[in-house]
């Protein structure tokens, strides 16, 4: 069995038109792409990203079970509100996840500033629409250890839900990477000891490091490898034993980092590195892989990775 915990969902009335223009132009500079063939023919692709093609990549892929989600950059004052409001954004998706309810579990996706109105859409995602967890993507423009946002995870512990925040550097101007850095979480995790926070993307290249000292110090922080297909297939060697050290990290508190790592893809913003099943795969043969460069991983570390970690952590 293999658990995806971060995926997306995407239509093209989830974001405002400037959003996506954007994005073309970060996909542009970071492929070496005109601009126009991103927006005529990957776009497009994303646009197309429901759950019937999601769930077929899954089976292609051998995933079981995938966490997904929209995200909420309607604050953005370079870009501003989408067609959708937030509210239609998360019962999209919710309404997807309810088409294969054994396979795809939604979270509710929010911009914390939005203030009580984030909290009452958490309350009812929540509550109604099965969403099992909050989405902060904080690169819209927000630091998540803003006091403001106190009640919105009071309101998180109350429902025994999780917050999955972005911690790692962003490819599309207007975002801003520098509040991904996950020190900003730091505080919110001592705050709020009974909060489970998962550092998405496990800070990256760039933050790893970071984010591996604030897990040996914060029992209740996890973590997530979408995005690091970048690191495995640029850097293999690199990559892999960082990896091995990483999860060789005793924890102060007596849980290892072994036990606290999970494997996301971020399907479909990734496929152009490495597809969810070539990522499934290179994982799945870690003891092979690691082999050919003489660092040693066992089978049931690529067990913890895949399924057992999130299984646990998050109770799928």
């Amino acid at each position: 069995m293999v658990i995806n915990v971060h995926a997306h969902l995407a239509h093209k009335d989830m974001w405002s038109d400037a959003f996506w223009s954007f994005t073309a132009d970060g996909y542009a500079k970071t492929l070496g792409l005109p601009k126009e063939v991103v927006m005529e023919q990957l776009l497009p692709q994303f646009w197309s990203s429901n759950a019937d093609v999601f769930v077929k990549v899954m089976d292609a892929a051998g995933i079981d079970k995938a966490i997904i989600t929209g995200v909420d950059f309607g604050l953005m004052p370079e870009t501003g509100e989408a067609k959708w409001s937030v509210e239609e954004m998360n019962r999209w998706v919710a309404k997807q996840a309810d088409e294969y309810p054994d396979k795809l579990v939604p979270l509710c996706a929010v911009d914390p500033r939005r203030g009580e109105r984030a909290i009452k859409l958490i309350e009812k995602a929540v509550e109604e629409w099965g969403a099992k967890g909050v989405k902060f993507h904080p690169t819209a423009g927000y630091y998540p250890d803003n006091p403001a946002f106190y009640p919105l995870y009071e309101k998180c512990v109350e429902l025994g839900v999780p917050l999955h925040s972005h911690t790692a550097a962003i490819i599309s101007a207007p975002m801003e990477s520098k509040y991904a850095d996950p020190i900003y979480v730091d505080s919110v995790a001592a705050k709020f000891p009974d909060l489970k926070i998962v550092l998405v993307h496990f800070g990256g290249l760039t933050w790893i490091l970071k984010c591996v000292e604030i897990m040996t110090v914060r029992p209740n922080v996890y973590a997530e490898i979408s995005g690091h297909q970048l690191g495995a297939r640029g850097m293999t060697r690199y990559w892999l034993s960082l990896i091995r050290d990483v999860i060789n990290m005793p924890a102060i508190l007596g849980r290892p980092l072994k036990d606290r790592i999970m494997f996301g893809t971020d399907w479909p913003y990734l496929v152009s590195v490495m597809g969810d099943d070539a990522w499934v795969n290179f994982i799945k043969s870690l003891p092979q892989k690691g082999k050919e460069y003489g660092i040693e991983f066992t089978e049931e570390e690529a067990r913890k990775l895949l399924k057992e970690n999130a299984s646990k952590i998050l109770s799928l």
